[in-house]
C-alpha cells in the first residue's frame, strides 16, 4: 500500500498539471523517463490514475480516498482477523503454560527435580536460560565443544546478553588450543560476557540466577540425565563453588596461570591432587579434557621440575615444598 516519495511526487505533478506528458513530468520532478513510467504504472495499479481514452492520451488523477478506501478496509478486516487469532492463541498458551507449571512443579521433591536423559536436560536448560533475569554461570568440562554446538548456543547467549543477563563460563584449559572455542570466547566478550579456563573442573554445572542449578546425576556419564536443584541453600553452595573456581581461573584471552614464587602452577596443583586421589593417566586425561599423550607430557614436566624420579617421589617432594 505504501507509495514512495517519487511516486507521490509524480501524482502531485499530475494533480496540478493534468495536461503534462511523460517528458514534462520527468523534467519538473527531476526523475528519469523510466522512473516516471514506473511511477505511473504503480499509480495506475492502485487506481490513483485513470488513463484517458481520447486521442490526447495522458492520465486523470483519482481522489485517493475513493481509490484506496476499499483496499484499506480489506487490510483492516485482515488485521481484525489476525488479532482475533492472536487472542485465541494467547489464551490457549496461557492454559497450557498453567498446566505445564502445575505438573512440573509436582515432580520435584525437596527442591530437586530429576531430569531423565540428555533431551530432558536440554529442554529444561533452554527454559531456564530464557527465564534468567540476572546471570547464567556455567562449568563446561570435557574439553572443547564442537563448532556446531557453539553456533547453536549463540542465539540464546545473544538474546540473554541483550536483555542484560550476565553470562560467565568456565572451560577447561585445554580449549585454548581449539580455535572455535577461542573465537566463541572473543565473540562473547565483545557482547559483554566472560569466559575463563582452569586445568580441571569438578563437574558440569549450570546456574541460573540465584534460584536454580543443573548438575549431573552421574558426573562421568551425562546420558544419565541431571538434577534440577531449586533448594536455596544448595543453590547458594553451588554458587559459592562457582565463585571459588572463577577467582582462580584465567581469562580465555590471557595466558593461563603460571608459577609464582617457585610455587606450583594451577595445572601442577591439579595434577598433584588427582595423583593423590589415585586417578590413572586415563582418568586424568578425561578430567583435563586432553589426550593421554598430553597428560604424560605434563607429568614428565612436573617430575623434572620437582627433580623426582618417580611419581611417588614427586608427591613426597611436593609435600616437602608445601605444594600440597
Amino acid at each position: 500500500m505504501s507509495l514512495s516519495s517519487d511516486v507521490q511526487a509524480v501524482y502531485r505533478a499530475l494533480l496540478q498539471h493534468p495536461e503534462w506528458g511523460l517528458a514534462d513530468i520527468a523534467r519538473n520532478v527531476r526523475l528519469s523517463v523510466d522512473e516516471v513510467r514506473s511511477a505511473l504504472d504503480q499509480l495506475t495499479d492502485r487506481s490513483l490514475l485513470h488513463e484517458r481514452a481520447d486521442s490526447n492520451g495522458g492520465f486523470i488523477p483519482v481522489n485517493p480516498e475513493v481509490a484506496l478506501t476499499p483496499a484499506l478496509r480489506r487490510l483492516e478486516a485482515e488485521l481484525d482477523t489476525r488479532r482475533a487469532h492472536l487472542s485465541r492463541e494467547r489464551a490457549a498458551l496461557a492454559d497450557l503454560a498453567a498446566e505445564y507449571t502445575t505438573l512440573t512443579a509436582g515432580r520435584g521433591s525437596g527442591g530437586m527435580e530429576r531430569l531423565a536423559g540428555v533431551d530432558s536436560v536440554r529442554v529444561r536448560l533452554t527454559e531456564l536460560s530464557q527465564q534468567a533475569e540476572t546471570e547464567v554461570r556455567t562449568f563446561v568440562p570435557g574439553g572443547a565443544l564442537s563448532p556446531a554446538a557453539l553456533a547453536a548456543g549463540r542465539p540464546l547467549d545473544e538474546q540473554n546478553l541483550a536483555r542484560g543477563v550476565r553470562i560467565r563460563t568456565v572451560f577447561l584449559e585445554s580449549v585454548r588450543n581449539d580455535p572455535a572455542t577461542v573465537e566463541y570466547g572473543t565473540w562473547l566478550a565483545s557482547l559483554g560476557g566472560a569466559t575463563r579456563t582452569v586445568p580441571v573442573l569438578p563437574m558440569r554445572m549450570i546456574l541460573c540466577d540465584q534460584t536454580a542449578a543443573i548438575i549431573p546425576i552421574d558426573v562421568d556419564d551425562s546420558r544419565q540425565g541431571a538434577f534440577l536443584v531449586h533448594h536455596p541453600s544448595l543453590v547458594k553452595a553451588l554458587g559459592e563453588l562457582f565463585e571459588m573456581v572463577w577467582e582462580r581461573a584465567a581469562p580465555l584471552g590471557a595466558p593461563s596461570g603460571s608459577a609464582q614464587d617457585d610455587g606450583p602452577t594451577d595445572r601442577e596443583r591439579a595434577l598433584l591432587k588427582m595423583l593423590g586421589a589415585g586417578l590413572t593417566d586415563e582418568g586424568i586425561a578425561r578430567k583435563m579434557g586432553v589426550s593421554l599423550r598430553t597428560v604424560r607430557r605434563h607429568m614428565a614436566a612436573l617430575l623434572e621440575r620437582l627433580d623426582a624420579q618417580s611419581r611417588f617421589q614427586a608427591g613426597v617432594e611436593a609435600a616437602r615444598r608445601g605444594w600440597m
